[in-house]
């Protein structure tokens, strides 16, 4: 008994640590490095530009706001603690831009933007990684792992075509070879195809505007809490619910499918509502949603994303 108590308080004192760590360390922290802080946020500002653009039919003169805030935040910013955030936003901007020459479509914001380019180009020279790039289905699966890897992006140009539920049932199969912490398999997979609920489910999760009515197919992953006991294990769920997703994606790939994963970064008030949404028990902690299906065409456009060099994130200790 005594033992089991100490557990209960470990859980209750390793969530204040928590809770500390955060408040110290994140992003809003004035503590933290500005440059590291602004590195973040440009990214993630700039790959909202980059999603509107990788769009099926991406609605003209889109997230003012936002193209405003990268340019704006971008001056600021010191090129020298990475050039990656300048890239994907100056790419971004580019690749925004030539949406709208094509289109034929003059603005006031689209002369803005070109003048900020061109005098960007002096300091970072182009060709620039960002914005969107070509993504082909070819029909054949990925034939090494490297390939499947390489070959995975976040398709949001996708049939609404509900999927055959053994071919579903495949994928998962595939996805439960991921590693699980003691092979305790506690990752839980949802499937959803019904429009209605498809609908509220992505409604509460917020971040498919633009692409939501394409949705023919949604996957809720989870992980099952009682799998998991004591202070040391409070964040396993999300360490094995992650690597099942990650292979979730990966198996969508090699069957021909688009997918799109899609974040629960959210509040216990929303995950409550999206578990009642989806008839989900309460003892299963959310980890993402991921959209899913055949793809509209075998060519379409992806965000560019690009990735930081292996050396800026790799230490090397002796």
């Amino acid at each position: 008994m005594f033992d089991k108590f100490a557990k209960v308080a470990g859980i209750f004192s390793e969530a204040m640590r928590d809770a500390v760590l955060f408040l110290r360390f994140n992003s809003y922290s004035p503590f933290v490095d500005k440059s590291k802080r602004a590195f973040y946020k440009i990214i993630i500002e700039a790959h909202t530009i980059e999603k509107g653009l990788s769009l099926h039919d991406p609605k003209l003169l889109f997230g003012k706001e936002k193209i405003r805030f990268v340019m704006k935040a971008l001056s600021r910013y010191d090129i020298g603690h990475s050039p990656l955030p300048a890239h994907m936003s100056l790419g971004a901007l580019e690749a925004y831009v030539n949406l709208h020459a094509t289109a034929g479509l003059s603005d006031p914001l689209l002369d803005e933007i070109s003048g900020y380019l061109k005098a960007w180009e002096a300091r970072l020279p182009k060709p620039w990684k960002g914005g969107t790039r070509d993504y082909s289905f070819n029909g054949q699966p990925p034939g090494t792992l490297g390939h499947l890897m390489a070959s995975r992006s976040s398709i949001r140009t996708l049939r609404p075509t509900q999927l055959p539920h053994d071919q579903i049932l495949e994928a998962i199969s595939l996805a439960q070879l991921a590693p699980s912490q003691c092979n305790r398999q506690s990752s839980r997979v949802h499937a959803y195809q019904e429009p209605v609920r498809i609908k509220e489910l992505l409604a509460l999760q917020g971040g498919s505007r633009g692409f939501a009515e394409s949705v023919g197919n949604l996957f809720v992953v989870s992980s099952d809490i009682c799998a998991w006991g004591g202070p040391g294990q409070r964040n396993q769920a999300y360490v094995d619910g992650a690597l099942f997703a990650m292979c979730l994606m990966f198996a969508c790939r090699s069957m021909g499918w688009g997918a799109c994963p899609l974040n629960l970064a959210i509040d216990h008030k929303t995950e409550s509502a999206i578990r009642r949404a989806g008839g989900i028990p309460a003892g299963e902690r959310l980890i993402m949603m991921i959209a899913f299906g055949e793809p509209i065409a075998p060519e379409t456009r992806v965000a560019f994303s690009p990735r930081r060099h292996a050396a800026e994130i790799a230490t090397f200790h002796a």
